[in-house]
């Protein structure tokens, strides 16, 4: 049970959790004064077969190593737990289910922004969640205000809030490509994570019968 009031979700498959995940948390927090940021990973099943993902296990060790010199940001397993293919309404229902009154915001990329109304139950979601979403310079900005005012035009009661940050164009798949090659990843991850795939060999492809790699 995640037992603050107010919360404020990132999730994804964070793998790994990379320098663009902690920045746009810190920026939510710092622009709308926010108290806590939980970062919430999705079950790996859904990746299944795919000997690239890191186990719950590792990704949720690499988010605390990543977060633990903020103290207001944090891990759940609240997905993982709940297994099998999971949306993020039955996050929100379970959240307000554990206490009815609580405000939950919801950090999400411009690239989100574009198909939130696709999202399973969008509508339920759009009045239940506040969506603060990033943009990087005037060009994203003034997309983004449009696909909102679009979305305002359909769901009245949606309430979509615009968060500022640098460009910060890091990829997980490059991420996992240069682990795999053992290249330095200290100038995309935090120095903590990057020792942590280092030492436990993450994202080493494993060998197939022939010993071929």
């Amino acid at each position: 049970m995640i037992r603050e009031n107010n919360i404020t979700i990132l999730g994804g498959s964070f793998n790994p959790i990379h320098n663009g995940h902690v920045e746009m948390a810190r920026c939510a927090a710092t622009q709308y004064n926010l108290e806590h940021v939980v970062f919430m990973p999705n079950k790996s099943t859904y990746y299944k077969n795919n000997d690239c993902f890191a186990s719950d296990e590792d990704r949720i060790n690499m988010i605390k190593l990543a977060t633990e010199d903020y103290p207001y940001m944090s891990v759940s397993d609240m997905e993982i737990k709940r297994g099998g293919v999971t949306h993020t309404i039955d996050t929100v229902r379970e959240l307000l289910a554990e206490d009815p009154d609580r405000k939950i915001y919801f950090i999400i990329g411009g690239d989100s922004l574009e198909w939130i109304e696709k999202w399973v139950e969008a509508d339920e979601l759009l009045r239940s969640v506040t969506f603060l979403t990033a943009v990087r310079g005037k060009t994203d900005r003034a997309r983004s205000k449009s696909i909102i005012e679009g979305i305002y035009s359909r769901h009245s009661d949606a309430a979509i809030l615009l968060l500022d940050m640098k460009d910060c164009p890091i990829s997980s798949t490059v991420i996992r490509e240069k682990a795999e090659r053992d290249e330095d990843l200290s100038d995309l991850v935090p120095v903590k994570v990057a020792d942590y795939i280092k030492k436990n060999s993450l994202y080493r492809r494993k060998p197939d019968g022939n010993g071929q790699s």
